[in-house]
């Protein structure tokens, strides 16, 4: 009974050591971030033009800049929209979805997701 004790407390000393070693690798291998060069974030206005685009389905939130970019450049101009990558020449509406099924609301609404269509199913 002895020797297993002691054998199970050199396995477990010795996967302590093997996972400290691999915890100072990874940090070892983990780049330096550095800020250098990336312009601050402009200050958050409390009223309802925001200077951040908000999260997804919060007012003020454009669907063609990532959530948190700035909506404003540095001379408080709004940043511009970005011209649309795949022009139609006739809307595809989505067919109506069978009763229960939940569709993506439109843009500002809760629950919409901007890499759906709005109108097509979840």
């Amino acid at each position: 009974m002895k020797t297993i004790v002691i054998i199970g407390g050199i396995i477990l000393a010795g996967a302590t050591v093997i996972a400290v070693m691999m915890d100072q690798r990874n940090e070892a291998a983990k780049p330096a971030i550095s800020t250098q060069g990336i312009p601050p974030m402009p200050a958050q206005d409390g009223g309802e033009n925001p200077r951040i685009n908000p999260a997804h389905g919060q007012p003020g939130h454009r669907c063609d800049l990532a959530v948190g970019a700035p909506l404003v450049n540095t001379d408080g101009s709004p940043v511009p929209a970005a011209s649309p990558q795949n022009i139609q020449s006739t809307p595809a509406m989505p067919a109506p979805a069978p009763a229960g099924l939940k569709v993506n609301p439109p843009h500002g609404q809760p629950g919409h997701r901007c890499d759906i269509q709005v109108g097509a199913p979840l």
